[in-house]
């Protein structure tokens, strides 16, 4: 039976690939922390590490061992989580990541509710584009994403929670408002866009090159989208803009839709989590507010289309 304590101990030095630090994060001395490794690697038959020059490197065992020991602690500090949640009454931390538009018109209402209803959950956001969120969520640094709902390699739940619109946006002034406007006319002026890796900054790219038309001409490359309809005032560039935002008090006396139907890539809005990732019950209350705030949106959006 592996002893808790060792498989804690390999991990450290595992990480640091030297024993003598290893050990001073532990707060243990050195022989004490060999002594363990040596104690693991009898338990289980197999050598964790090897000597290459002055140094150590993981053997195959060891990086397996190193995996499935990441991941078991990861579970106690799941569980950890849960229990001094359940004990404080459903309190506890969410780490969240949520897009740049998001951020606009979903985030203010659902935390909002939160404060309402569950007042002692706390949540910690990161914002960003959704290939920056989706690589924090692999690496366990957030729990889940608000935001776009976009195809990912990894296997993946989402949840869709109401619908998006993204449209090309420019400031009032801007020589190409209020008026129907070509892609080429568009090309021949600034923009401020995400980087390549973004899905929807592909769209956009694939829709001039399909219409042979020079791609946008990027001015600014930005890795968020939360602080653009400021830029997008001040700046006379182009952006690509949830619709959302347009109609937000803030912007929509300052920005405007760029009138080109070609440009108008419809969406999905919603929470992703990786599939078969372990949901603390401040987590699943989360999910649940972002869910009825969209619902609430839509109904808002259906009701005035009657109106």
């Amino acid at each position: 039976m592996i002893n808790n304590r060792d498989l804690d101990y390999f991990v450290t030095a595992a990480e640091m690939i030297n024993l003598r630090l290893a050990s001073q994060n532990l707060n243990i001395t050195q022989p004490a922390l060999s002594k363990s490794i040596t104690r693991l690697e009898k338990e289980l038959g197999i050598k964790l590490f090897k000597r290459v020059g002055r140094g150590l490197e993981l053997t195959e065992a060891g990086r397996i061992l190193y995996q499935r020991g990441l991941a078991l602690q990861n579970s106690y500090h799941e569980m950890a989580e849960v229990m001094t949640e359940l004990s404080s009454g459903a309190g506890g931390i969410v780490r969240v990541g949520v897009s740049g538009s998001a951020t606009q018109f979903l985030l203010p209402e659902i935390c909002k509710t939160l404060q309402l209803q569950v007042p002692n959950v706390k949540l910690e956001i990161q914002i960003g584009m959704n290939d920056v969120l989706f690589t924090l969520m692999e690496r366990h640094v957030i729990d889940i994403i608000i935001g776009p709902l976009v195809n990912y390699e990894s296997p993946v739940v989402q949840v869709p929670v109401t619908a998006d619109r993204v449209v090309v946006a420019a400031s009032r002034d801007h020589p190409l408002a209020g008026r129907p406007v070509s892609l080429r006319d568009m090309s021949r002026y600034g923009w401020i866009l995400p980087a390549k890796t973004v899905s929807m900054r592909q769209w956009l790219d694939k829709m001039f090159y399909e219409n042979h038309c020079p791609l946008p001409d990027v001015k600014v490359e930005i890795s968020s989208l939360a602080s653009v309809p400021g830029l997008i005032a001040k700046s006379g560039l182009l952006s690509f803009l949830s619709e959302n935002i347009l109609v937000e008090e803030e912007f929509i006396s300052r920005l405007i839709r760029i009138d080109n139907d070609q440009l108008m890539m419809p969406r999905r809005v919603g929470i992703t989590w990786r599939e078969g990732a372990f949901l603390s019950p401040a987590s699943q209350k989360v999910i649940e507010v972002t869910q009825n705030v969209g619902q609430k949106m839509q109904s808002e959006a259906r009701r005035m289309l009657e109106d």
